[in-house]
């Protein structure tokens, strides 16, 4: 039988690997993006099965609200340094804003600050409606934590959202960055962003790397930030700096 997520809560049977977002001019790093695992060994394990179990059992944001108090809890304890990104859908962001004394205690309880916090806007749910997103974004970032879009480029990660929601990060989707260094498409693309970026005081993350040839592409135009397998892979300890090998 499939372990049900209540069970995976009540049972404290999540667990949490970070991937490392950094800068590509110095190898430092910027944070860490927070994943969360299933049951080792179970079908729950990988986090496309146990979201697709939350869905049928609609309990989405119960999951992502602990999924992130278990990054959270984990990051703290890793004593990682930098940011910390954490996923939400609209829905949760809108749970997490309007339960403030409740997420501020937990804060207080592991000793970690707001202000090292990302949250990140997931793309596969709508965000509408909009204006009640805005006003519980503003609320998150009044206690101390920055906002970033996810996936820019794919599904509802639009223009019109960076605009409406004026992030501090904008996440540059895979397939935009992938094969960047073989197609002059998707460099104009890119330059373009990074205009776009410059205009709105927010810095991208170029997700998805997986050569360096890419990679270089992104820093020699000004890209300043970037995350994938080529500097770091998801695991529970990761390292304080990213692939040298992919930085020389």
């Amino acid at each position: 039988m499939v372990t049900t997520i209540a069970e995976c809560i009540e049972k404290q049977l999540l667990s949490a690997v970070f991937q490392p977002i950094g800068y590509l001019t110095s190898g430092e790093i910027l944070g860490y993006e927070g994943l969360i695992r299933g049951p080792v060994g179970s079908v729950l394990e990988s986090p496309q099965a146990l979201f697709l179990q939350a869905q049928r059992e609609e309990c989405m944001v119960q999951l992502e609200r602990f999924a992130a108090r278990v990054c959270v809890r984990a990051f703290a304890q890793a004593r990682l340094p930098g940011k910390l990104f954490i996923n939400f859908s609209a829905a949760a962001i809108r749970e997490v804003a309007s339960n403030e004394d409740d997420v501020r205690d937990f804060l207080g309880s592991v000793r970690f600050p707001p202000e090292r916090i990302v949250i990140e806007l997931t793309e596969q749910a709508s965000p509408e409606p909009l204006a009640c997103l805005e006003s519980s974004l503003r609320a998150i970032r009044e206690a101390g934590a920055q906002f970033a879009l996810d996936d820019f480029g794919q599904g509802n990660a639009n223009l019109s959202l960076w605009i409406a929601l004026q992030p501090d990060y904008v996440k540059i989707d895979r397939s935009v960055v992938d094969g960047v260094a073989k197609s002059a498409f998707r460099l104009e693309v890119l330059r373009y962003m990074q205009g776009l970026a410059n205009a709105g005081n927010a810095t991208l993350i170029a997700e998805g790397l997986e050569t360096v040839e890419d990679l270089m592409v992104c820093r020699d135009i000004g890209i300043s930030c970037a995350q994938g397998y080529i500097l770091g892979k998801p695991v529970s300890t990761p390292s304080v700096r990213l692939e040298e090998s992919a930085l020389a």
